[in-house]
């Protein structure tokens, strides 16, 4: 794929794990040109309100706020923000609740880097090419 695609997109990262935090700030910030950071749910609330990313790249299990909590508030406010979700737990009632809150995609981690990438993409331009309303045009 190629990153370039990517440079324009505005994620918020959401991250409790410090050294993954760091890997990610260390890669993200080769690729795009604005992004932003959360240690915990309480915070990553806090940057969507304030910072309006384009696509939120959250974990579940974080002090303060859960990802799950904080994905219900966003979603009260937000309907339609792709979310990603990268969790160390597969488990079916997780996998079940991020479906009910219309999350984009579930990565288990450790996942690859480039998947992650692909399915930012898909959830910013790929997705929302094929929600465009056509009638809001005239000829």
């Amino acid at each position: 794929m190629d990153l370039s695609l990517l440079r324009d997109i505005r994620p918020l990262i959401i991250e409790d794990e410090s050294d993954a935090m760091n890997s990610m700030f260390s890669i993200f910030d080769t690729v795009f040109d604005i992004f932003y950071t959360a240690s915990n749910g309480e915070e990553g609330l806090y940057r969507f309100y304030k910072d309006t990313p384009d696509v939120i790249i959250t974990d579940l299990q974080m002090p303060f706020m859960s990802g799950f909590r904080m994905l219900d508030r966003i979603r009260m406010e937000n309907k339609n923000i792709p979310i990603i979700v990268t969790s160390a737990h597969g488990h079916k009632e997780h996998v079940e609740k991020a479906d009910d809150l219309n999350v984009n995609a579930y990565l288990i981690k450790p996942y690859d880097m480039n998947i992650l990438f692909e399915k930012i993409y898909e959830c910013c331009y790929i997705n929302t090419l094929s929600k465009i309303d056509l009638d809001q045009f005239t000829v």
